[in-house]
């Protein structure tokens, strides 16, 4: 289902301006990950803007609830006997880089945009994306729900967007797309550092390093959904794009 599209940058700024201070809430514990996280079809918003504000869903975990996994030798593509048989694949994919409060070149939020492709008329698919900061492992960062891709076609790009709360630490990260299959749940392919300079080294660092004052649900409101719209409008107004060009 399209979305609506976000108030304009501008018009968030102005709000931001005129002196609204968020206040937290609950802090998050040492030991979480917390990030705000919304997908869903590219086209249904504008390049410069966020997704819907009411999609945007918080997710907190634990270290031990984290799917960690060791990184495959970068000299060569992990999945190339999948790639050579395979009826779905990326066909491409990039990264965009939002949100730097204190101007020190790391930035909060993420934006990753995927194309795959199809022998098929149409499937269904999805994607786990994964963050590593230290070369050694990948970290799961979130799964997207099913999506259609239909044959080869360039406007079917899906994206993910989110937004590192706290919990990760300023650093250089590599980004990891796996796209699998729907019904078999088989793993189709992947995209990465071996596959574009886009996905390695990206100066990222959390809100809370960031100079952002953090807005959590309680953990024990039970909905990773809920959010704040001043916390969203404090994003919008600090935003700032950083389009990561191919090499």
């Amino acid at each position: 289902m399209k979305t609506s599209l976000l108030p304009s940058l501008s018009l968030a700024g102005f709000v931001l301006g005129a002196g609204i201070e968020v206040a937290a809430q609950t802090a998050a514990a040492p030991e979480e990950r917390v990030t705000r996280s919304a997908s869903g079809r590219a086209n249904d918003h504008a390049a410069d803007e966020l997704r819907n504000p009411t999609t945007f869903e918080v997710q907190r975990r634990r270290l031990d609830e984290i799917t960690v996994k060791p990184r495959v030798d970068a000299s060569g593509k992990g999945l190339q006997s999948l790639q050579s048989a395979g009826d779905s694949w990326i066909y491409d994919a990039t990264t965009d880089l939002f949100t730097d409060r204190d101007g020190d070149g790391y930035f909060t939020f993420l934006r990753v945009r995927l194309d795959a492709d199809t022998i098929f008329t149409r499937t269904w698919v999805y994607a786990e994306i994964y963050v590593s900061a230290d070369g050694v492992a990948w970290e799961h960062l979130y799964s997207t729900q099913d999506f259609e891709i239909t044959g080869t076609s360039p406007d079917d790009d899906y994206e993910v967007e989110t937004e590192l709360v706290s919990g990760y630490s300023t650093g250089q990260y590599d980004v990891l797309i796996e796209l699998y299959d729907a019904d078999t749940l088989e793993l189709l392919d992947e995209y990465g550092p071996n596959e574009s300079p886009e996905f390695e080294l990206l100066p990222l660092e959390d809100s809370g390093r960031d100079g952002a004052v953090i807005v959590l649900p309680p953990e024990d409101d039970g909905g990773g959904g809920a959010f704040s719209w001043l916390g969203v409008l404090g994003l919008l107004g600090a935003l700032r794009l950083r389009r990561r060009l191919t090499h």
